[in-house]
């Protein structure tokens, strides 16, 4: 797909049209608000990208800036979705060029993100992009 753009998302416009393919991929729904988003806008340890169609945000990702003790910086991708309409095109691919780009930008040397492990898709996807699978326990605490 050439005619897409892969490029920052600055607008809570462009992010709720973000979130909403994000809704249809994960089958699952989003109760964010304005200020919520704008927020995310705000903070710079976040990037979010968007593949962009003539104005159409089609898909994107959401990374964070992570600082471990280690003294190495590594980008989390939290959310990564293309809408079904515009999937095997590529964006996928493209989207994760972009967030490498920045990386080297900011001195940050890996890239991590979690794909359940019956998500045949994902996984596919991040392994034919180049992405090392790494088994571990991921637990979550409700606060």
């Amino acid at each position: 797909m050439n005619t897409a753009t892969i490029k920052r998302l600055e607008r809570v416009e462009d992010l709720k049209e973000l979130v909403a393919t994000f809704s249809l991929a994960f089958e699952s729904s989003y109760n964010t608000t304005d200020e919520y988003l704008s927020s995310m806008l705000q903070n710079k340890l976040c990037v979010i990208l968007g593949a962009v169609v003539r104005t159409r945000v089609v898909g994107g990702l959401v990374a964070f800036e992570m600082m471990p003790i280690h003294g190495t910086k590594e980008f989390y991708v939290y959310d990564i979705a293309i809408h079904p309409d515009f999937q095997k095109q590529g964006l996928g691919r493209r989207l994760m060029d972009t967030l490498k780009q920045e990386a080297r930008t900011r001195g940050i040397g890996t890239i991590f993100v979690e794909a359940e492990s019956d998500d045949k898709n994902a996984v596919a996807f991040y392994q034919s992009i180049g992405g090392e699978e790494v088994l571990v326990n991921h637990f979550n605490f409700n606060v």
